[in-house]
């Protein structure tokens, strides 16, 4: 489902993905002042998750003097067209960007549909085999962004992407308003937005949400989002609850462990049962993020909370988190204890992973070693408290629930 036929993408949620680095520079460029929109062309490759297909934005191709025509609008030029489709590297689709002189999500005007439809969209799908994207900028710095599929002979259709991803210090996500609307503000919400506002909540609650490790912090981490208004979470951990879990994973039961529970299923249960949302749901996926059907699942996500302690797993997240665009909150925990057992020192941190963050082995939280032992069913999982557990869920709610830029 990489190609650009319609008939493959009728059921597939539509996004785009670009670093904060990448955004900056396309705000420089298409801001020319409130009477004049600008343009450029831009390359990006296919992200395909269960349920998603992103176009991730790679690499910007600024048009060069006499390139295009600023009369107020603004059209390319069939020499920059041209420039532009020779210089496209391999396995990369086009996209067209432009902007409005207004703010917020933007709609099209007759000559966008011309220029994306029939200008681009055959010439495109041909030589990349890829649909056409195209973007617009508010003035504001929002996106809409929708991608050209073939329908039939030379016909192309137009399909809106839900989200536009901007990812860097900060996630900044521009939804559409139909296909993802605002929602209301509950009552059970009302402590919660008085710290940062309807708006704020609003752009958090409506990103989705991956958790991979339901256990003793991925159990609290997900009791939190759900409480928080979060209206999309996706469980991802391969594990059945046993009695050993019990002291430590919230909506845990002693049936649970009789009837062998999955650890996702368990959390599904919980947080269907305490969430604060007009329209909910939890996908839970018994299987870890190593296997085809969890990795797919974690692709879905807007961003990921890393609550698991075996490197592997941590190793694919942190790459997710900078080839696919999906920040990752990740924590450990370091307890030392004396040789009669007593504790000794505890010692815990929390970091964000992704574009314009310091990677997991940067960070020391994860080395190739341990990677390498823990594919080969070598690695021994440390033990943990069930104390620093809970300061490390907390911690790591806290990051996730602040207001988006």
């Amino acid at each position: 489902m990489y190609g650009y036929q319609l008939a493959d993408h009728r059921d597939v949620d539509l996004s785009v993905a670009m670093t904060g680095e990448l955004d900056r520079a396309l705000g420089r460029h298409l801001d020319k002042g409130p009477h004049q929109e600008d343009l450029t062309f831009a390359y990006w490759k296919p992200s395909r998750g269960a349920t998603r297909y992103t176009a991730v934005l790679r690499r910007l191709n600024l048009p060069h003097n006499g390139d295009r025509l600023l009369q107020g609008n603004v059209a390319f030029t069939s020499d920059y067209l041209t420039r532009v489709l020779a210089e496209r590297p391999a396995n990369c689709g086009l996209a067209l960007l432009h902007s409005h002189l207004g703010p917020g999500w933007q709609d099209m005007s007759e000559d966008d549909i011309v220029a994306e439809r029939d200008r681009l969209g055959g010439l495109v799908a041909s030589a990349s085999g890829l649909p056409v994207l195209g973007l617009t900028r508010g003035t504001d710095g929002a996106w809409s962004s929708r991608f050209w599929f073939r329908s039939g002979r030379h016909r192309y259709e137009r399909r809106w992407a839900s989200t536009v991803r901007s990812v860097g210090r900060r996630l900044r996500i521009s939804y559409h308003p139909k296909l993802r609307p605002s929602p209301p503000a509950p009552e059970s919400q009302v402590a919660t937005i008085s710290v940062w506002g309807k708006t704020a909540q609003a752009d958090l609650v409506r990103a989705r949400i991956g958790i991979v490790g339901l256990g003793s912090v991925g159990s609290i981490v997900a009791e939190a989002l759900s409480r928080t208004g979060l209206e999309r979470l996706t469980l991802i951990d391969p594990d059945h609850i046993e009695k050993r879990n019990l002291d430590r994973t919230l909506g845990a039961y002693t049936s649970d462990v009789e009837r062998k529970l999955p650890k996702v299923e368990i959390a599904r249960r919980m947080v269907e049962a305490s969430h604060t949302s007009a329209d909910f749901s939890a996908t839970d996926i018994s299987g870890g993020v190593q296997s085809k059907t969890g990795l797919a699942n974690a692709l879905d996500s807007d961003a990921i909370m890393c609550c698991v302690d075996r490197p592997w797993p941590r190793h694919i997240l942190n790459v997710l988190a900078y080839a696919h665009l999906i920040p990752v909150v990740d924590g450990g925990i370091l307890a030392r204890v004396r040789e009669d057992g007593r504790l000794l020192h505890v010692d815990w941190r929390i970091h964000t992973v992704g574009p314009e963050h310091a990677c997991l082995y940067c960070l020391d939280a994860v080395r190739r070693s341990d990677v390498t032992l823990d594919r080969e069913g070598l690695w021994t999982t440390p033990t943990t408290s069930g104390g620093s557990a809970r300061q490390i869920a907390n911690a790591m709610v806290a990051g996730m629930c602040s207001p988006l830029a």
